[in-house]
This record gives C-alpha cells, structure tokens and sequence, in this order.
C-alpha cells in the first residue's frame, strides 16, 4: 500500500467567499526553499521572470484589480510564487499604487531584504509575514539553502505590524518548541502560523514532511486546549502568550484570488492548479 493514503492530503473544495487576494512575483529568489510551491512546476515558472518589470507593464494587472474591487476584496498580498517579495525593483511605488486604488497592503517574505526595505514594509497596513524556519545555519541551510539567518533580534521590532510563519519538515520539527518560545518574545508579533507543507506534484517526496507536521499537531492538540477556530480546519492554541495557529493549507476554507505577474489570473484558492488552468497564453 502507497503510504500516501496514510494521511489525509486531499484538497478541502468548500470554499468560503473570497477575503483576500495574492500578487505571486515570479523571478530568481535568493534563497532555495525545498518545499517551496514554486517547485512543483518548475518547468513551467522559471521561463518567467517580472521582478525588474515596472508594475504598468505587467499583463491584465488593471484587470485583476478590477476584479478585485468587483469581488469587494481589500486585502491584498504581495508575495513570491516562486521568489520573495522585497526582491521587486518597484516594491515601494507598487504598495503606493495599491493604496491610491484603495487597497490594503500585506508582504509575505524570506525577510533577508528586511534591513534595506524597512520603509517598504512599515508602509503596509496588512500583517507583514515572515518565514522563519530554523535558528540553527546547518538546518537552515538543510532547508533554504542558506547558512546565514537574518537577524530578527533587529528586524522584528522595527516592524510595525507582522505574523511570523513556520513550515514543519523533517529538518526542523525538532526545533519547534525553541522557535516559538523565541518568537513568542516578540511584543509586535501577532500570532504564529504553523504550516504543513503544500504541494500539488511532490506529496510522495514530501510525504515525510507532512507526517512531522501531523505527528507535531498531535502532540500539541493534546497538551494544549483549543483556543478557537479561524476557518474550517485552521485551529489556533495559546502557547507561551501568542495565538499558534495550525494551517493546512489544502485543508482550510479561506478563499483568495490569484493574480501571477505573468499575467496569468485565477479565481481559485490553489495556487498551482489555478495556475495550470488558467496561465496566460
């Protein structure tokens, strides 16, 4: 028996109405996540490349802002699909062209840029999302690539509004309780997200990481009571004074428009398979 079929990786399709949309920059990242979505179709994504691409040429970029405003959706989200969002030339004239249309702004990011992007990121009123993942540089090169982590003693207070994540994978479930007790330090984080690994095309590959997920949510849904729930399988935790919140992505409700500055747009929630039903010709 394929032990695939162990754990539960189909896609939840009941979808709420949308809250949010995605900006997926497409280019060269700085660093080499294994389990980054953008892997699952690597073919397909690296023959793009909008990262020095004035936003007023991207294709049907006014037409998913319209879109946008026709669906009543405010919150939008720059972030990379497969490279990171402070690596975009125009960021800053980008977030001003958002709020001009009336939209709030969020980032997602690998916080590397972090130091030298400072004024960027304190523009958006959203939750600025960073990824930690490991505190250790052998780990953190086991898993970005990258031996040097920044440093978040420094960036994470000059941030005005953020939400730290956490993907769990084979490398790092270990360091779980350490990560959060140190991010839990932090007075201006949120909350904290504790993902499972996504993935469309790789789940026998990534199998293993996704049992050091359910093995680490079971240990904590039995020491911890539940706090409450956001959506439809995203459970949220107290511990060490910070909301944790349990994410699987293929799991939760939420819904969101994706836009890819390719110029492909979707209207679904996944991001590869709406990409691979919707990319622009």
């Amino acid at each position: 028996m394929n032990n695939t079929t162990l754990i539960n990786t189909s896609k939840n399709r009941n979808r709420d109405d949308f809250s949010f949309a995605n900006i997926n920059l497409l280019g060269k990242c700085n660093v080499d996540c294994f389990f980054c979505l953008g892997k699952d179709i690597e073919d397909e994504l690296s023959k793009h490349n909008q990262l020095k691409t004035h936003f007023t040429e991207w294709k049907n970029f006014n037409k998913f802002l319209i879109m946008c405003k026709d669906n009543n959706i405010k919150k939008l989200y720059i972030t990379g699909q497969n490279t990171d969002s402070l690596l975009y030339k125009y960021l800053d004239e980008l977030i001003d062209y958002l709020h001009e249309n009336k939209f709030e702004v969020g980032l997602r990011t690998n916080g590397y840029l972090a130091p030298k992007k400072m004024k960027e990121i304190n523009k958006c009123e959203n939750s600025v999302g960073y990824s930690i993942h490991s505190l250790n540089p052998i780990t953190n090169n086991m898993i970005l690539g990258k031996k040097e982590i920044p440093n978040w003693d420094i960036i994470i207070p000059e941030t005005k509004n953020c939400r730290v994540s956490i993907v769990i994978n084979r490398c790092n479930s270990y360091e779980f309780w350490d990560l959060l007790k140190y991010i839990s330090k932090f007075k201006n984080v949120k909350y904290i997200q504790v993902r499972r690994i996504s993935t469309d095309t790789r789940v026998e590959s990534l199998y293993p990481d996704i049992v050091e997920y359910e093995k680490l949510y079971s240990q904590v849904s039995k020491i911890f009571p539940m706090k409450k729930k956001l959506w439809e399988d995203a459970e949220v935790y107290d511990i060490y004074g910070k909301d944790v919140v349990f994410w699987r992505t293929v799991k939760t409700s939420v819904n969101s428009i994706n836009y890819f500055t390719d110029g492909t747009l979707s209207a679904e929630y996944f991001v590869v398979e709406g990409y691979l039903k919707n990319k622009a010709k």
